[in-house]
């Protein structure tokens, strides 16, 4: 048996995560975007290996000064669980980068996330993300194959 779906938690996960983490991503707003993990977050990628707390904050900052390049992300969720004031969700991530006069860069990601609340509030407290599954490049599919999360 499953277990049963805690939608009333995911809406408020959705307007107190992914709604302001799309909108600081999308606004390349640093401080947001750091704002919504936790001051011991631990993320994990194969582009820079384990990062965590401070040196994880700082690298976003550094990330997001860097260019001023239009990018917009969006999120289609696999599975979603809680109990008390932890969650774990997995789904995909499809950022797209427009280009001007050509086609646009479109980039597809799959993520774990362990959340916890902190003083009454969702936060990221580890983000885990890969590129492919398998040796398979993610793509379009397996982003439209999950429930795609409508955050504008």
């Amino acid at each position: 048996a499953q277990a049963p779906r805690d939608t009333a938690i995911e809406r408020i996960v959705n307007e107190q995560i992914w709604k302001p983490f799309k909108k600081a991503y999308d606004a390349r707003d640093w401080q947001a975007f750091n704002d919504l993990h936790t001051d011991d977050v631990l993320r994990i990628n194969r582009w820079t290996g384990i990062r965590k707390g401070d040196t994880y904050k700082e690298a976003n900052k550094k990330s997001f000064q860097r260019s001023d390049e239009a990018r917009h992300i969006n999120f289609s969720m696999e599975q979603r669980f809680y109990n008390g004031n932890t969650g774990f969700e997995t789904g995909y991530y499809r950022v797209v980068r427009p280009q001007e006069g050509q086609e646009d860069k479109v980039f597809y990601g799959y993520f774990h996330v362990l959340l916890r609340k902190v003083d009454g509030q969702w936060r990221i407290a580890q983000d885990w993300d890969v590129d492919q599954l398998n040796g398979k490049a993610l793509s379009e599919a397996d982003f439209k194959e999950s429930e795609m999360l409508q955050l504008d």
